[in-house]
């Protein structure tokens, strides 16, 4: 499991004499391999209503003024409506569902944080990231325990290195801890930057020196 939630999506429904977009709650299920789309019924009880290979996925941003023109298709009259806060937005597509169809969406979750992290995760499956310039990448220590209350979160010891891929305004950081190159996100007020160019490239150096052991093995 990757990650799991739930998002608002947001589907265009056609009237006699006009067409309003209206908001339907659905449920993720984000495998290694398999993104599965569901209604939930109850707190352990789901309706799968599609899903699509990860290799299929495309995932990028989307302005509010967007949501009339890319509807969520065919599947409103099976998921609950509900009128919860989303108002950060993002797209979604299925290059190729169970059944071989295109399907676009626009989804909306309520926080900062959740948008980025569920386009990153979304987003993640090639190795792109990991070919980042470490060098130039903003590096911070771990000041304070973090443990991972979700999938996508790294947990974090005090003096842990992390390089820093992603920042959000709501105080979120994604990174690379670097002792053992795991990916995941966490409160940056957990963190302090380092600021010393010689310990960044000495930190740059000894992730490299453990990831070529790693290969070597």
């Amino acid at each position: 499991m990757v990650k799991r939630g739930e998002l608002t999506a947001f589907v265009e429904e056609n009237g006699i004499f006009s067409k309003r977009t209206s908001r339907q709650q659905v449920y993720f299920f984000l495998f290694n391999d398999v993104l599965i789309l569901t209604r939930k019924k109850s707190e352990d009880s789901y309706t799968v209503i599609d899903y699509a290979l990860r290799g299929q996925i495309w995932v990028g941003p989307c302005q509010a003024e967007d949501v009339n023109l890319s509807p969520v298709r065919s599947t409103a009259g099976m998921l609950t409506s509900r009128q919860p806060g989303a108002s950060h937005l993002f797209r979604l597509r299925f290059r190729s569902n169970h059944s071989g169809d295109k399907v676009p969406m626009v989804l909306g979750v309520e926080r900062m944080n959740e948008r980025a992290r569920w386009i990153s995760a979304l987003g993640q499956s090639s190795n792109d990231e990991k070919n980042q310039d470490r060098t130039n990448a903003m590096q911070v220590e771990v000041t304070r325990t973090y443990t991972a209350k979700q999938p996508d979160e790294l947990s974090l010891q005090v003096a842990d290195v992390v390089l820093v891929s992603q920042t959000v305004e709501d105080g979120w950081y994604e990174g690379e801890r670097l002792r053992d190159g795991e990916r995941g996100w966490f409160l940056s007020e957990f963190a302090e930057p380092i600021m010393c160019q010689a310990t960044i490239e000495r930190n740059v150096q000894r992730m490299d020196r453990l990831q070529g052991l790693e290969t070597n093995v």
